[in-house]
Order: structure tokens, then sequence, then C-alpha cells
């Protein structure tokens, strides 16, 4: 089992080991800057083989920033840090890596048109998810996404940039 060292409250230097949960068990985000506001998002190393080569258990999909979920089959399914690594929360349309297998297992709640955003990203079914990832994984193999921060000295402000193994559901 794939788990992550972290260092005891202790006053020793002692680490101990936390088991990894949720999508958090294959992909991890590995910071590229000092900062950690450019980033990959990508299969962690020992990621067992046959999980990673599930080509309809992983995708990349956009929703909006103040959803913080996706619609299917007109239910709200909320992305948590088990079923889902989200981008940067600085920008409307957000990306997030998918566990398709986690995200069936989520609480569903009804969902109503009425709080519907610009970004808000709906699917029929869990199935056309399934088939997005198929599709996606065709295209590049396993998922990933890179953000790239773009920092302006001049307006003192930072700007993202995303790559993806492939064009992610919604867009």
């Amino acid at each position: 089992m794939l788990s992550a060292i972290t260092k005891s409250n202790s006053t020793t230097s002692s680490f101990q080991t936390k088991p990894l949960t949720g999508i958090a068990r294959f992909y991890h985000r590995r910071r590229l800057d000092d900062h950690g506001a450019s980033y990959y998002v990508e299969a962690r190393e020992l990621c067992p083989l046959d999980v990673l080569n599930q080509s309809d258990r992983f995708c990349v999909v956009t929703f909006d920033h103040d959803d913080d979920y996706l619609v299917i089959a007109n239910h709200r399914v909320y992305l948590t840090p088990e079923n889902s690594i989200k981008c940067t929360s600085n920008i409307e349309c957000r990306l997030a890596v998918i566990d398709l297998d986690e995200l069936e297992h989520s609480k569903r709640y009804d969902y109503d048109d009425k709080f519907a955003h610009t970004y808000t990203n709906y699917f029929d079914s869990m199935d056309e998810l399934r088939r997005i990832a198929r599709a996606q994984y065709a295209k590049g193999g396993a998922v990933w996404i890179k953000q790239s921060a773009i920092y302006d000295a001049k307006t003192d402000r930072c700007s993202y940039y995303y790559s993806t193994s492939y064009k992610p559901a919604g867009v």
C-alpha cells in the first residue's frame, strides 16, 4: 500500500507513515517552484500499473469556481480530496483530475438549475464520464495536468497557464 511520510508532532525527529486514501493513493501534486503555484498533477511513481492502465478510471474535467461540484444525472456530486485533485482556486473555470471509481461512491444531492454558473459542468450519467475517460486515455495515456503560474511584476498579479494530456471534459 502506498503511504505518505509525515513528520511527527513530537520534539523528536521521528517519522511516521500515514496511509493514503482516495485518489491520493494514485495521483499527487508535484511542485515545480518554491511557492507551490506551478505544479504537475500526475500519477504517483509507485502507482500500480493495473490501476494506471484502467482506461475508464481517471479523467480531467472543468468545473465552476463557485460550484465545487459536477452535475451528474441532475444530481450534485461534490469534488472532495477523496475523489479529485483540483487545480488553483484563483480562476473561474477550474480543472481537476477525477477518480471515477471514488466519484461513483460519493454522496449525491438534488440539483436545481437556478444554482447554475457559467462553468457548471453537466453529465447525463457516470457512463458518459467513463466514455470521456476512455477517449482521454486513448489520446494521451495516463492523465496529467501542468499548472504554470506566471507572475507579472508590473501589475503585481499572477496568471495561470494549463497544459493537459488532452482536451478536458467541459471545454
